[in-house]
């Protein structure tokens, strides 16, 4: 992920393309490492289960407060 984000910005340190190219390709990169922020929208509810007890946690419990998921794996 850091890596494609280094890329993009030594590809745009060699050129100067207008604010709304870059924009849009900052919000196209975004996408496609899907990071796509949800600000002022209604996220799907769902529950995840600690790893550390088991116990289920759900979306709705840290309502009103910022969360940021983030979901890694390999294969």
């Amino acid at each position: 992920m850091s890596v494609a984000l280094a890329l993009l910005l030594l590809l745009m340190a060699g050129t100067s393309p207008p604010a709304a190219a870059a924009n849009t390709a900052l919000a196209d990169l975004l996408f496609e490492l899907q990071l796509v922020p949800l600000a002022g929208q209604t996220p799907p509810a769902f529950e995840l289960e600690r790893l550390s007890d088991g116990k289920k946690v759900t979306l709705a419990e840290y309502r009103g407060q910022p969360v940021m998921l983030y979901f890694w794996a390999t294969w």
